[in-house]
């Protein structure tokens, strides 16, 4: 998988002046379905990036965006029709919020926009499974925090191999996409954007045999001081009732 930023032509946005009771919104977002014929086979993909309160999504599925609006660890926690997570169906989105807006902000007025614009409707529940819980390894984190993305950084995300600034949850959402044994979700109480250089030999958790290397739950400890521990219970569970495979129009 990659998730390096697609380049998308810059817009005007004004934030939408929110009236109390209201929900959070930008007053003008650009949402474009994305003709995947002309991609080829290898897909560039921004899975959901925030600069200077600005969101962007580049050749990204519904549920992609759907886990950064709901801020959901796992694909396992987003259950709902099989088009939503499909390469058939991406899409280019770019909204702006106002100066000093809040990634929790930027994250209400993401799930109006999809209200909006795909008519989106669901619904939260609470299941019992397994899962990995990512925490901090004996001796704490070896990771370091980072004020802001700096201009024209660009992070890797590959199987076996992670070089990013990120936020805990994000790195939790991008294990679960390669380890896709159980969901993974951050319960390391660590916030903010952190320096994450991780290299792992690729599907060792599964198959100790399938590559030479550290296993994920090695390089994990070893490299950022943190680790996996399998756990059961209850998990919050997003179920997507409704949507529109063809966004309203800007």
């Amino acid at each position: 998988m990659l998730s390096r930023a697609v380049a998308i032509p810059g817009l005007l946005f004004v934030l939408a002046v929110i009236g109390a009771g209201q929900s959070p919104q930008f007053e003008v977002a650009s949402v474009k379905p994305v003709d995947v014929s002309k991609l080829g086979d290898a897909i560039q993909m921004n899975l959901g990036t925030v600069r200077r309160e600005e969101v962007t999504f580049g050749n990204a599925t519904l549920k992609d965006c759907i886990r950064f609006a709901y801020g959901m660890d796992s694909d396992a926690q987003i259950v709902g029709p099989d088009w939503i997570r499909s390469l058939e169906f991406l899409y280019d989105v770019v909204a702006k919020g106002a100066p000093g807006a809040s990634r929790e902000q930027l994250q209400s007025m993401m799930q109006t926009l999809l209200v909006e614009r795909f008519k989106l409707v669901t619904h939260r529940e609470q299941k019992e499974m397994s899962y990995y819980a990512l925490v901090p390894a004996k001796g704490g984190p070896k990771i370091q925090p980072v004020q802001e993305v700096p201009d024209g950084f660009r992070g890797i995300n590959y199987g076996g191999r992670i070089n990013n600034i990120l936020r805990m949850q994000g790195l939790a959402y991008l294990l679960s996409r390669f380890e896709t044994d159980r969901p993974i979700i951050d319960q390391t109480g660590l916030r903010g954007l952190y320096e994450v250089k991780l290299e792992w030999a690729l599907r060792q958790l599964r198959n100790a045999d399938a590559a030479p290397g550290p296993s994920l739950f090695t390089a994990l400890g070893e490299q950022l001081g943190l680790k996996l521990e399998a756990r059961k219970g209850l998990v919050e569970i997003l179920v997507v009732d409704s949507a529109e495979k063809v966004p309203a129009e800007n």
